[in-house]
């Protein structure tokens, strides 16, 4: 054992690890306001929500629609993972943590660390099997072609068609999300061919031209059918 082993860390081993600490909690503090799922393995917990107040590895969680489900009053902490795409990286970021009861609508967080960031899917997705159409953006003769929706995120959807298109094309997609609303339209654009089957295509989206009220209607739809689920 090293004259240091015996005696502790040494003045500079400390440095190095208070600024690797430092360097953490500032790396987390640029996800303060991301938006976020949370979730837990046991489904206890499922929401769409907002980091608040993120100070080292602590923050506060707030569910984004009154449409939610209602917060649990939690006897103990529970283990969760939070999901969210952050607009300063471009990526999609994954976290863990534990989360305990609130007041007033409001969870705290606590243990929070970053598992990783990378281009995975940023948003939860939802399987369903619509019917809806879409007509293409740019088209000299505008025509409604049909599809399915075959699943939905807040950041984009799959679709399937009998039509070819290439990955870039843009298109107005209509479909209504549940039997009581009024069909939706979003701004879409093609970012992959995911697949062929028999003589279908089909296409991962994304949106666009989408706002924060926007997102939150999504938000509430996808929320109401995995209630239904």
């Amino acid at each position: 054992m090293g004259f240091f082993g015996l005696f502790g860390k040494s003045a500079k081993q400390r440095e190095m690890e208070a600024a690797a600490e430092l360097a953490r909690v500032q790396d987390l503090e640029v996800y303060s306001g991301m938006q976020v799922e949370v979730t837990s393995a046991d489904q206890r917990i499922f929401l769409m929500a907002r980091l608040h107040n993120l100070r080292g590895d602590r923050a506060q969680i707030q569910p984004l629609s009154e449409d939610s489900p209602p917060l649990l009053r939690l006897e103990e902490p529970v283990p969760v993972s939070l999901r969210g795409y952050s607009s300063r990286e471009g990526k999609a970021v994954f976290l863990e943590g534990v989360v305990r009861s609130g007041i007033s609508g409001i969870w705290h967080i606590e243990h929070l660390a970053l598992i990783r960031s990378s281009n995975d899917r940023a948003f939860y997705r939802v399987d369903v099997d619509l019917d809806a159409t879409f007509t293409l953006i740019g088209r000299y003769v505008p025509l409604e072609e049909p599809c399915t929706l075959v699943n939905i995120s807040v950041g984009g959807a799959c679709i399937s068609s009998k039509t070819r298109h290439d990955v870039g094309d843009r298109f107005l997609l209509w479909v209504r999300l549940l039997p009581e609303l009024e069909p939706s339209m979003m701004y879409c654009q093609i970012l992959r061919i995911v697949t062929r089957k028999h003589e279908y295509y089909e296409y991962g989206c994304s949106f666009s031209r989408m706002t924060e009220i926007d997102q939150e209607k999504i938000n509430q739809i996808i929320f109401a059918i995995q209630r239904k689920k």
